[in-house]
């Protein structure tokens, strides 16, 4: 059983100085814990569970406030956001009732200056920011956990004119991060950290013909653990470590009379990925863990049709090959990483005020959460879903109807055991919407 408000709310005005809003999120959540299942218990009933009287609930709150303003060439922006988030959760078994709870508070500042030139048939655009942050979690109010961060990022796009309309991109990131845990109950902090990363990108595009586009991009990309998932490792006192990826890309894109057609082959080398391992810790409860060198290559296919007047239909096929560089897993399948995911879509756009679409999408089996050594005979079994809107607007209100699932699959995607460990995805549902435009 899942309960949710929310409440969501903003305003904004604009003035000859700029503009400026404040918005507010507010998300209240009471649930039960079906639990995990075993293979053979989701095919007898996938809504059954063994965990009847286990409970929890999750509060939220999340504020922002915003200001920008144009100067001449120079646009600028800040942004100030606090977010709060209290969770409490009771777990019953024979062994007797534990209860938890944590409080976790982010606090991030983001100004930014964005500066617009042209230069005859050459375009140039430099955007530069900075991004202040402070992440605070309570456990139980005795286990406090900090981190500040500062970043400062610059990105320079070139945009040529010209026959093939060339363009280049490149930006850079330099962020520390300094992390600390302390206990109460032990004299020396648990950990006391300070860490520097960099990421950078360069980009380029160019018009090789007629409706053709091609691209090359590389990279490299970090992601920094946060307070909650640090709370939650294999060792006390021992943060995880920065997760980093070096990113490849090539892609093409074809577009005419309403026929458009892209293209894109990937490869991702990870190092220190940052990943939820059910087979490390105590007590068989898992822990987050950094996995060994890991790499993601594979290519993506997008196509889109008009192929009548109020008629469109697309589709998206994505191929993936997800494996271990290193470790004693070297060549082995990574987990929980379909292979193959298709989907297809057909979209009914009168110039009435309806709309409608139905999409259907399929996705290939995957290997079970714990499955590292590849051993497990079985796997996560493929899926079919459907799903489908239809739109009416009257003036300025739209209402809607719209269903995921509608076939009522049972299937699942969180699977952290071999033939265990089974989190059934949600059935068939249902959502009408009204909204009003102002």
């Amino acid at each position: 059983e899942f309960k949710q408000s929310h409440f969501g709310g903003g305003a904004q005005w604009s003035t000859s100085y700029g503009r400026f809003g404040v918005r507010a999120e507010i998300t209240r959540q009471d649930n039960r814990f079906a639990g995990s299942l075993t293979q053979a218990q989701f095919d007898a009933n996938p809504r059954q569970t063994n965990t009847p009287n286990d409970f929890g609930k999750l509060d939220s709150d999340r504020y922002t406030a915003f200001y920008e303003q144009k100067l001449g060439a120079f646009d600028i922006a800040a942004e100030l956001s606090h977010r709060k988030k209290e969770t409490e959760a009771t777990y019953v078994s024979s062994f007797g009732t534990f209860s938890s709870h944590y409080d976790s508070k982010q606090t991030q500042f983001s100004p930014r200056v964005r500066h617009l030139a042209q230069f005859g048939e050459l375009l140039n655009e430099v955007v530069a920011g900075v991004d202040l942050a402070r992440w605070n979690r309570v456990t139980d109010g005795t286990y406090d956990t900090t981190q500040r961060s500062k970043a400062f990022y610059l990105r320079d796009e070139i945009k040529f004119g010209g026959a093939y309309q060339p363009r280049l991109a490149a930006g850079v990131r330099r962020e520390l991060f300094d992390k600390e845990a302390t206990d109460p109950l032990r004299a020396q902090p648990a950990y006391d950290v300070t860490q520097a990363h960099n990421a950078w990108e360069v980009q380029g595009s160019v018009l090789a013909a007629p409706d053709l586009t091609v691209y090359a991009k590389a990279g490299q990309s970090y992601r920094v653990a946060n307070a909650d998932e640090n709370g939650f490792t294999v060792a006390w006192g021992v943060p995880l470590k920065t997760q980093t990826s070096h990113d490849v890309e090539l892609g093409a894109g074809y577009s005419i009379a309403g026929v458009k057609l892209d293209g894109r082959v990937f490869r991702h080398n990870i190092n220190n990925e940052i990943f939820f391992d059910p087979t490390a810790g105590s007590f068989g409860f898992g822990a987050n863990t950094n996995l060994d060198p890991t790499r993601r290559e594979g290519f993506e296919l997008d196509a889109s049709a008009h192929v009548a007047r109020d008629w469109q239909v697309s589709g998206h096929y994505q191929h993936v090959k997800a494996e271990f560089r290193e470790g004693p897993n070297s060549g082995r399948e990574m987990v929980l990483v379909p292979k193959n995911i298709v989907t297809a879509r057909l979209a009914w756009l009168p110039s009435d005020g309806q709309t409608a679409d139905v999409g259907v999408q399929w996705v290939d089996e995957q290997r079970f959460g714990s499955d590292f050594s590849n051993t497990c005979s079985a796997r996560i079994p493929s899926f079919t879903t459907v799903d489908a809107r239809y739109a009416r607007k009257f003036g300025q209100w739209e209402v809607a109807v719209s269903g995921l699932n509608l076939a009522d699959k049972h299937y699942y995607t969180a699977a952290f055991g071999c033939r265990s460990g089974i989190y059934p995805s949600d059935g068939r549902q249902l959502k009408l919407s009204v909204r009003y435009d102002f």
